[in-house]
């Protein structure tokens, strides 16, 4: 949901374990969020929305805790790391690739607060951000749900106001629940490490054997064979016969 409707439903009594059920959090120990209770409330401090102007101050997020001891948070759909909401991020990139770099800068200074907001730098990245992860990535799985699929012959921009009409905080929270991130986060953030969690016994042996079999042990200064020592080659120092 929008960040004012978020803020509304944390001040009300809710459904706690229907909430974190819907959100896609699960307990690591029992498998579902049934287990789930309040655990604190931390605020984010400031939040802008760049498509409305609304900036919101100190945000409750609420966090709960499992029966397996590990703390999760109840984010809102449209809540990016923070500070932005995804659909007034989307639409800045949408201004970048329509009207430039700087045109966007301007939009962005007057949606705010007046002040800088955002540089040039960071719209920049923006751009590459929504091109890998939201349609690199995200959007094979945003596709089948919003009804749309992306053409790199098509321009961007249009196809991104496209998504933007569609991509509604239900969307959002979908995505989330499916995937564990949001649908600007980067794909692997939050993805277990493929490394092997097998632990080495002490005196346990390889399963198989090196494939090399070692080199036959040598005694003692027996590594390489002695050279002996040559006289240097004697000069003839007779002049030949005239």
């Amino acid at each position: 949901m929008g960040l004012a409707a978020y803020r509304a439903a944390i001040g009300s009594s809710f459904a706690l374990a229907a909430v974190v059920t819907a959100s896609g959090l699960r307990c690591e120990k029992c498998g579902d969020g049934g287990c789930a209770r309040r655990h604190a409330v931390r605020s984010r401090k400031h939040i802008t929305d760049l498509t409305t102007g609304e900036v919101f101050e100190n945000l409750p997020i609420v966090r709960v805790v499992f029966c397996s001891k590990k703390t999760a948070s109840l984010v809102p759909g449209e809540l990016w790391r923070g500070r932005f909401t995804v659909s007034s991020v989307v639409e800045a990139v949408v201004r970048v690739h329509r009207d430039g770099v700087e045109a966007a800068s301007e939009w962005a200074l007057y949606a705010g607060t007046g002040e800088e907001v955002v540089s040039e730098r960071t719209l920049l990245r923006w751009r590459n951000i929504v091109r890998t992860r939201l349609v690199g990535s995200a959007l094979s799985c945003l596709g089948p749900l919003l009804g749309l699929s992306w053409s790199d012959a098509s321009e961007p921009a249009g196809q991104l106001e496209t998504i933007l009409e569609r991509l509604s905080g239900t969307a959002l929270l979908a995505f989330r629940s499916l995937t564990g991130y949001a649908v600007l986060d980067a794909p692997s953030a939050r993805c277990s490490s493929t490394r092997s969690t097998t632990r080495r016994v002490p005196g346990r042996l390889a399963p198989t054997p090196p494939h090399i079999a070692p080199s036959p042990r040598r005694p003692r200064g027996a590594w390489s064979h002695p050279r002996k020592s040559r006289a240097p080659p004697r000069l003839d120092l007779k002049e030949p016969p005239s």
